[in-house]
């Protein structure tokens, strides 16, 4: 298996956004979504380059997701707002690409249903076809050329990314 080039992260469990009285943005992951979130980042450090650059949206949930795996890579977290939910799959794919290590990759913690359609896009896919549906805490490794078309490497539910990094199941 090739190291992915670019990886899509879909934030873990988030609280129901009908029993949330703030702001969406706000809205945290719950206890099981955090432990997840650990787990995750255990079993994808394994899987990533050495040299990663981790990219999150702005908003809570996804920050969450993607502080274990900043711990488990030791990288910062950069928050990009062309990642908050509901931005256009494709609409930053050149800015994407110049954020892309040279020799290492690029990880992106994000929403749905935005991470399926970049990579559909990125994969190839016409006329906002999805190619992929990204579950909470799902992640897929791409490799190949931005802005494409990439190969799809690899897509891991977030139950086997949990069963990945061992001990116990949830």
């Amino acid at each position: 298996m090739r190291a992915p080039r670019l990886v899509l992260v879909r934030h873990a469990q988030a609280g129901n956004p009908g029993d949330w009285d703030g702001a969406d943005r706000d809205r945290p992951l719950t206890a099981k979504g955090q432990v997840s979130a650990v787990r995750m980042a255990q079993a994808l450090g394994e899987l990533l380059p050495e040299s990663v650059e981790l990219l999150s949206s702005p908003y809570l949930r996804a920050r969450q997701t993607a502080i274990p795996l900043s711990q488990a890579l030791d990288v910062p977290v950069r928050q990009k707002k062309w990642l908050a939910p509901g931005q256009p799959a494709g609409l930053e794919i050149e800015a994407l690409a110049r954020s892309l290590p040279g020799h290492g990759g690029l990880v992106l913690v994000g929403h749905e249903p935005d991470l399926s359609l970049l990579a559909s896009c990125l994969l190839g896919a016409t006329g906002g076809r999805s190619l992929l549906r990204m579950g909470k805490g799902d992640a897929c490794g791409l490799t190949g050329p931005l802005p494409g078309p990439m190969q799809l490497e690899w897509h891991l539910p977030r139950k086997v990314l949990e069963r990945m990094a061992g001990g116990e199941r949830h």
